[in-house]
């Protein structure tokens, strides 16, 4: 049974920087033309030296931009519950092999390389499948982007990069050894979100809802 131990207040730190991500996205889906007219009026920092249509930004690649750099928290989040709070774990598991040595955490080891290399190869199906422009919401700003029938969209998997992500994610708790599985479940949680509110049409018809009532106070 997967360990869920919650150090504080990293966890609560934890819990909003891993959102942030998942609620920019939404952002960006749910207000579309709110997001692309914040970026029109330089509104949103570190886009200066995106490539633009003429004189108007190219609002994809300001999306693939601010992806890179939210990715940050990410990275950062995990780095730190790894090599600080479970250094001594993964030191002795990774660094001194001892995934390897034991015979008894080769089973975890596998399963983590396979969940690892599933969800790198969702990841990469789908860039190659629908490009840069159709990862970070080309369709959605205007930009033409063709319709795609092929692996991974012909698994009948919703949102297969996302599963990909939390995949890699817990794959590589397992392959380390991690004696903590709150990170992933966070990552679960908020890609969970993502793909049942924040980038649905569930979520535009909350936000319009919430709109109009808002309007009518």
């Amino acid at each position: 049974m997967l360990n869920i131990e919650v150090h504080l207040p990293f966890a609560a730190i934890a819990f909003v920087a891993l959102g942030i991500e998942r609620v920019l996205y939404g952002y960006c889906f749910i207000c579309t033309n709110h997001f692309k007219k914040s970026v029109d009026e330089s509104k949103i920092p570190g886009l200066t030296k995106v490539q633009k249509d003429g004189s108007r930004y190219n609002y994809w690649r300001c999306m693939q931009r601010l992806g890179v750099y939210i990715k940050v928290f990410q990275v950062s989040v995990c780095l730190y519950d790894l090599l600080v709070l479970d250094y001594e774990n993964v030191k002795s598991n990774l660094l001194m092999g001892g995934m390897l040595t034991n015979p008894d955490k080769h089973v975890q080891l596998a399963a983590g390389m396979l969940l690892i290399f599933a969800g790198q190869t969702l990841n990469y199906a789908t860039f190659k499948a629908l490009g840069a422009k159709g990862v970070y919401y080309g369709y959605e700003f205007g930009y033409h982007v063709a319709r795609v029938s092929c692996f991974p969209y012909n698994l009948n998997i919703n949102d297969p990069q996302y599963w990909g992500v939390v995949m890699c994610i817990f794959g590589i708790y397992l392959a380390v050894g991690a004696s903590s599985f709150l990170i992933p479940v966070f990552e679960l949680f908020w890609y969970t979100m993502s793909m049942q509110v924040f980038e649905n049409e569930r979520g535009r018809r909350w936000a319009s809802a919430i709109y109009s009532h808002r309007k009518l106070n």
